[in-house]
């Protein structure tokens, strides 16, 4: 089972880490009781969703999951980028409705309606 913990003491090193500011959600990602990676919501910028989750535990679908699962956190419209070789992040942009609305020298721009569940 993929869940979400809200870490709600951001350190310094996170902050760094991540690039964070205080108002931003920071979320640990597990698979039970291990942690495979990083979700955060940005609240001040276009990229508001970020997605980090370890190799070991790539191409099992649990990005799809855990972005999937961000996405019902955020209550408008989200804008993502991403680097035109990150083809699995595309993957599941796509998957979760989003819709390509542009490009710069390095980056694809999508946007993703919210969908009210």
């Amino acid at each position: 089972m993929i869940d979400l913990i809200k870490v709600n003491e951001i350190t310094d090193d996170l902050i760094q880490k991540f690039k964070l500011v205080k108002e931003d959600q920071l979320y640990e990602c597990y698979l039970n009781d291990i942690k495979i990676g990083y979700a955060i919501i940005r609240q001040k910028v276009n990229d508001r969703l970020f997605l980090a989750i370890a190799k070991k535990y790539q191409n099992k679908g649990y990005g799809s999951i855990i972005f999937k699962l961000l996405l019902s956190k955020v209550n408008d419209t989200v804008m993502c980028s991403v680097s035109f070789d990150n083809y699995k992040m595309q993957r599941i942009i796509f998957k979760n409705n989003g819709i390509e609305v542009g490009r710069d020298g390095k980056k694809i721009l999508y946007i993703i309606e919210h969908i009210k569940q």
